[in-house]
């Protein structure tokens, strides 16, 4: 059986499934205060202590909190902000943003 089979040609199969990659929403995150990361629960984070130094550097912290959703409530959270209750700098945005 193929996706043919389904009315689906190749160059649909190519595009792909339609979801992005993730930066074709990331200038809707331009000027917030705070951003929230949400990640599977029990997995090793690659890279985070390399963004935690990061988002350091650039005056903001990354915390671990319990609040979220009730649709995420089995994923961990992690929120960020800026030191000084400003708006998050567009660099830590788009860092953290492809981090996760």
């Amino acid at each position: 059986m193929s996706l043919s089979n389904f009315g689906i040609n190749r160059r649909q199969i190519r595009e792909g499934g339609g979801r992005g990659n993730g930066n074709d929403h990331v200038d809707e995150l331009f000027g917030c205060t705070e951003l929230f990361i949400y990640q599977t629960p029990n997995v090793r984070r690659k890279g985070y202590e390399g963004l935690k130094l990061y988002l350091e550097a650039q005056e903001c912290e990354i915390i671990f909190t319990a609040d979220a959703p009730p649709e995420l409530s089995k994923y961990e959270t992690m929120r960020i902000t800026h030191n000084k209750a400003e708006a998050i700098p567009l660099a830590v945005v788009k860092r953290a943003h492809a981090w996760a």
